[in-house]
């Protein structure tokens, strides 16, 4: 059977039938730096670019790192020490349904993702991706209610 794909450019598109979004914390605190220049990073679900003068590279404690907008940033992370950030928000995730491309719109570029990974929103109803992998590592899913 083909996959379905869905244009996903704000929460609002996101099919009702894939779920309401669940939300979850982070477990970690991460390091912010500046770009080395227009620079381009490889994640699992395609490419993202960072411009220094829009964005922060956030890098986690393993090596990872990914660019954010820098208003994004500063709206949604706090201090958690010397030059370490938490998330203040939760997440808010919804899987992709198997057999389906999401094909989101996202602040820092076009990304196509696929089930297991999750369709995140963020704080204004932008849409980014997350891998399954990295929500298992990273987050931790608050209960639902009703469980």
């Amino acid at each position: 059977m083909p996959e379905q794909r869905v244009s996903i450019g704000h929460a609002s598109a996101i099919p009702n039938a894939w779920g309401a979004p669940r939300t979850a914390s982070r477990r970690f605190t991460v390091a912010i730096r500046e770009p080395r220049g227009s620079e381009t990073f490889a994640v699992a679900w395609g490419e993202l670019t960072a411009d220094p003068a829009l964005d922060w590279v956030v890098v986690l404690d393993d090596g990872t790192a990914y660019p954010i907008k820098k208003d994004l940033f500063e709206r949604t992370y706090e201090a958690a020490g010397p030059g370490r950030y938490r998330k203040l928000e939760r997440s808010r995730l919804v899987q992709v349904p198997p057999d389906t491309v999401a094909l989101l719109a996202t602040l820092e570029g076009p990304l196509e993702v696929r089930h297991p990974d999750y369709v995140a929103v963020g704080s204004q109803g932008e849409v980014y991706a997350n891998a399954a992998d990295w929500v298992r590592e990273h987050l931790v899913f608050d209960p639902e209610a009703g469980a």
